[in-house]
């Protein structure tokens, strides 16, 4: 009896622990490299709490290269644990690639791969917005990469663009927004913009090329800056109708009531949004007087998506939110002024908001209309100002 007892409660055991095992269910919900260790980010999505009780690690560059590390984190269903792998015995080279496991106490695992920006060629883009400028007016230059591979990059710093061909003057390019990016995930993409302020004479040009420090050898790509001088009427646009311009890093977005100003290309759907910008008259005579059908429009770039999403201005005490006049904000000859977008309408209120139906890539144009020196002057100016890239997600 007692030997029937001890084998009923075995079998009992076992299967509980073989249901448990299939119940079980944890994903790797982010991976980065920080201060040189590894930091993952695990979440539960069973029903049951989970331990992961090991680390499994291969550096696939070096021959030979194993070790298998303790965890014992637990993590309760639906729960989050982080950090995983910032206190073990294990500094992951930024230039070598891993193949990586978790492992928990019931023998589950997950796993994932990172490489360095070296071991494959990425898919590069390269642009100028605009292509052609004005001398000494501001472009921006944008180094658009996707992970085409299967595993998670890791250290993606982009090299300074550098001029290859041309004779144009310029500044300095500085260095990018952002400067870097920790990871980036299989099919995720990375932008880098540069402000770039080019000079010289009609027809003068600088070809940049760009690329990833550490980068697959040969693995670039180039945009051409080219300055014009543009003309209206036979005229000198500058000099007799003048022109408008903005500094692309000053493009900010808010969520939170102007509390908290973003410069990052990436937008949340489902929150109103007021944006800001600074806008420079370049005429060396005329003041410019903005009239409330001025709008920032946000045309959708992706596959599919032919949303185009105004935000039309307000005063720019903001904030509070005050709606906009039919003509108000004045920005004096060669002078800089912020300029503030959010409201559903000219002369209207916030919010405007994408909705998750209109997530993907967006192209930011500002279409600006006024007039010279007054209103009752009728001399009416319109003008459109392209294009700074966000991703609505």
């Amino acid at each position: 009896m007692h030997l029937l007892d001890s084998y009923s409660q075995t079998f009992l055991s076992t299967n509980q622990e073989r249901s448990d095992k299939q119940r079980e269910n944890f994903k790797i919900a982010t991976v980065a490299l920080q201060g040189n260790k590894f930091n993952i980010t695990v979440q539960n999505t069973g029903d049951i709490p989970i331990n992961i009780t090991r680390l499994w690690a291969q550096d696939k560059s070096v021959t030979d290269s194993f070790g298998t590390y303790t965890i014992n984190t637990n993590v309760s269903p639906g729960g989050v644990a982080t950090n995983i792998g910032q206190s073990i015995a294990l500094n992951p080279v930024p230039t070598d690639s891993y193949s990586v496991k978790l492992v928990t106490s019931r023998g589950n695992s997950q796993q994932f791969s990172m490489n360095s920006v070296s071991t494959a060629p990425l898919y590069l883009q390269f642009i100028a917005i605009p292509s052609t400028v004005p001398s000494g007016v501001a472009s921006e230059l944008v180094l658009i990469l996707t992970n085409n591979g299967s595993s998670t990059l890791v250290n993606v710093v982009p090299a300074t663009p550098q001029p290859i061909a041309g004779s144009a003057s310029y500044k300095p390019l500085g260095s990018s927004t952002p400067p870097s990016y920790a990871t980036l995930p299989p099919g995720q993409t990375a932008i880098f913009t540069w402000n770039l302020v080019e000079s010289g004479k009609d027809g003068d040009y600088r070809k940049f090329s760009a690329s990833l420090q550490n980068g697959f050898p040969g693995n670039s790509a180039s945009a051409t800056v080219t300055v014009r001088d543009l003309t209206a009427a036979s005229s000198n646009w500058s000099t007799t109708w003048g022109i408008l311009s903005i500094n692309y890093t000053t493009l900010q977005w808010s969520r939170d009531n102007g509390v908290t100003w973003n410069n990052a290309w990436s937008v949340p759907a489902q929150t109103s949004i007021v944006w800001r910008v600074n806008i420079t008259n370049n005429d060396p005579v005329r003041s410019f007087i903005l009239n409330g059908n001025t709008t920032l429009v946000a045309f959708g770039a992706s596959p599919g998506n032919n949303a185009a999403l105004p935000f039309y201005i307000l005063k720019n005490n903001y904030p509070p939110a005050t709606q906009y006049p039919t003509n108000g904000q004045t920005i004096p000859s060669n002078s800089t002024q912020r300029i503030v977008f959010g409201a559903f309408g000219a002369g209207s209120m916030p919010p405007v908001s994408f909705s998750n139906a209109q997530k993907g890539q967006y192209a930011i144009s500002i279409l600006i209309f006024g007039y010279w020196n007054s209103p009752s002057s009728g001399n009416f100016f319109g003008q459109n100002i392209p294009y700074e890239g966000i991703i609505v997600t």
